[in-house]
Formats: C-alpha cells, structure tokens, sequence
C-alpha cells in the first residue's frame, strides 16, 4: 500500500466519508411485502440479531429479504424487482427455475446462479448490490448496461438456494465476495450507517425517493488529501481534480494528512547528508530529500552487498563484480594489468615488464643490460629458463658479429 493510498483510506475511515449510493425502495410495489429477514448481525454467535436487535433475520444471513406475500403462488402476478440506484450493471443471469421451496432438490440450490439463482448485480457507485432468487425469464438488463434508479430490472421469484417467494438484496463493497457483506440499514445493533434515503420503521418498507446521482469516480492515483507530486500536491474530491503549484517545494507530512508547500526556504548546504535512511541537501533553498533503500553513510546511500557476476564473493569484498575471474584469492596472471586477486596490484607490479639481470658473479648491473646468467622481473615474477637462453642467443649474435 502507497504511502497516500494508506493516508486517504485512513482519512475517509476516521471522517466516515466513504461515498456510498443513497438506496430506495428496491421492490414497485408497496403493499406486496408481508415479511422482512433482515442482515445477521450477531457476529457468527449462534441464533440471529437484527439492525433493530429483534430476530428478524436468520443465522449467518448475508442479506435483505424482501418475502412476497402469497409465496410462490404469487410469483405469476409479476411484481417488479427496481433498481435501487443508478448505476451499472456488472453481471445477470436467467433461466433456472422459479419456484423452489429449499436450498436443494431439482433445479434448486447453491449450483443454481451461485446460490442467487437467477440475479442481476449492480454497481450504484461505491457499493454493488446483488439482486437475487428473481423470476425465470424476467431479467431485463445486461453486463455494461446503465442504470436508474427506480428502472425495473427483474420479478420477485424463489430461484437458486431459496425457500420462497422474496428478493434478496445483498450491499457489498465494490469487488468485494459475499464475506464481506453489510447490512445496509441502521440501527442499534448494526454499525451503520444507513445507506438509505430513508430506511423506513423496523419491518415496513423503506421510502422509495431516489438519491442523488453518485459523484464521478476520481482518477486513478489521486486522493482526496493533498498529495506530493514533484513540486505540485494534487488531489481529488468527487471526481474533480484540485492542483496547487508550490515556489518552494511540496512538503511531505505524516500518513493520512494533507502534504503541505513549504513556506521557508532553507540554508544549511547544498551536499548531500544523512537523515536517518534517507539523504537530504538544500538545492535552490529548497530541501530535497532521498530514500535509500538499506541506509544512508556520509550522504551516500548504501545497498545490500551482491555478487552480480556469481563468483562466490560479492562486493563487500570483490574488487570487480563484473568479471567472475576476478575476486579475492584468484590467479593473478603476471603482467596483464589486470588486478585479478583484488590486493591492490598485479602480480608484476606497477613495473612489469623491466627486467633486470644479475651476472653469476653477483656484481650488479643496470635494468636491461645484456647479461647472461639469473634474472628476476621487477614485483616478483620470475623469468628464467626460456627467458635466459633468449638472452644467451642474442649475446652469441653480437659475438659473430
């Protein structure tokens, strides 16, 4: 989780302001409701609770039933399943069967719709209802279609994992499962708040006045608390885009805060220093500040030591991490230029290559007189045997001549 998407949710969870669809009556009519079974609330305890703390409900259930007076006998009557909202639709199904009488049997059950039979589910714009156990053959909306609220969409039925007549109205978060369902009435018993217009008295109707429109969706990656970006801290309230341009640098402030522009320049140094794990300077009389990844050491950020050319050593120790012959320990060829054991030298030293010869006699001589006899190389590398007769012909070509 970013850093701002952490301070806007932290935020909009302390202020409440999570935008949510204001409902309406989901049903057209208002007198064909005998029975309400309303969301379980007593929290995976046995026995049920509803939003009013009456036993309205049944354990462990994940919805509103909205029950058709008459049972299934009075599903061929049609009565209407609205939208409680605008919105769009996500996904829909139809045709399995119509008038179960328990979750199971021929064409009833879980396997049916997922258990919701035949359903519509919609986004109303920061919550997704699930419209469930409808009519066969009444559902009147597809996926990407748009909605309005109080726009017929389906019939009252008893499909899929149903006992009887009613429609199932399931509140989620967007892209969220059934598990994270909520009960979307308030009460004493219920956390709330209500997401109804108005919710109407404990197993009576809600109203069905229509919400406002949602508010448009802000973009991707901004959030309603300002936030840093470069030199600028945007942000974003319902959809509408806010950017303030800051002369002296946008100031980053704890999580779930607004970022701020700063408002005084600073004077302490141009180079680079260390601020806890991150390295900070003052460019321009503005602060720039760096995160390093492990730490920081004398302004300079430090990694994790690697072994990039697999070696066996990596470079807390290994001179040239670039070249796995290179390393600690390796073979120092003589002569190349080539620091093959990292100890700071190759192996002929700094003069490789200038030889100077000692005669039998043990008198010393200049670096490259013509003498026969043991030699040495200059940093350790001897030169002797082939070395030594080369010498030996070019002394007998001299002679001849």
């Amino acid at each position: 989780m970013t850093r701002a998407f952490a301070g806007a949710l932290a935020l909009l969870l302390a202020t409440g302001a999570v935008a949510h669809a204001q409902l309406s009556r989901p049903v057209g009519c208002s007198g064909c409701i005998a029975n309400w079974y309303y969301f379980d609330n007593n929290g995976g305890a046995a026995g049920s609770q509803d939003w009013s703390c009456a036993s309205s409900s049944y354990d462990g259930h994940r919805g509103s039933d909205f029950s058709l007076a008459g049972g299934n006998g009075a599903i061929a009557g049609g009565h209407a399943v609205v939208a409680a909202a605008d919105g769009v639709v996500e996904s829909a199904q139809d045709g399995h069967f119509d008038r179960c009488t328990a979750c199971g049997g021929s064409g009833c059950g879980t396997a049916f719709g997922f258990g919701y039979g035949n359903h519509v589910v919609i986004n109303h714009g920061g919550i997704k209802v699930v419209y469930a156990h409808l009519r066969t053959g009444s559902v009147r909306v597809g996926p990407g279609e748009s909605v309005s609220c109080g726009q017929t969409i389906g019939e009252i039925g008893s499909s899929g994992c149903s006992t009887g007549a009613h429609l199932h109205f399931e509140t989620r978060p967007l892209g969220a499962s059934s598990s994270s369902a909520y009960d979307p009435f308030d009460g004493a018993c219920s956390p709330g708040p209500s997401r109804w217009n108005d919710q109407g008295p404990h197993r009576g109707m809600p109203g069905a006045t229509c919400g406002p429109p949602p508010p448009p969706p802000c973009p991707s990656g901004t959030f309603p608390v300002w936030t840093c970006e470069g030199s600028d801290r945007v942000r974003c309230i319902d959809g509408e885009v806010m950017r303030e341009t800051c002369p002296l640098g946008c100031v980053s402030m704890p999580t779930g805060t607004d970022d701020e522009c700063a408002t005084m320049a600073c004077d302490w140094g141009t180079d680079w220093t260390c601020d806890g794990n991150d390295r900070v300077r003052c460019a321009g009389g503005v602060e720039e500040r760096e995160p390093c990844p492990v730490s920081c050491s004398v302004g300079v950020c430090t990694d994790a030591p690697v072994d990039a050319d697999m070696d066996g050593h990596n470079t807390s120790v290994d001179c040239d991490d670039a070249d796995p012959s290179v390393y600690p320990g390796a073979d120092d060829p003589c002569g190349d230029g080539v620091d093959a054991n990292c100890d700071g030298v190759d192996a002929c030293g700094a003069d490789a290559g200038v030889t100077d010869a000692m005669p039998a006699d043990g008198a010393s001589v200049d670096a490259g007189s013509t003498v026969v006899g043991p030699q040495r190389v200059v940093g350790g590398c001897s030169a002797g045997g082939a070395t030594s007769g080369a010498w030996l012909v070019l002394l007998l070509l001299r002679r001849r001549r």
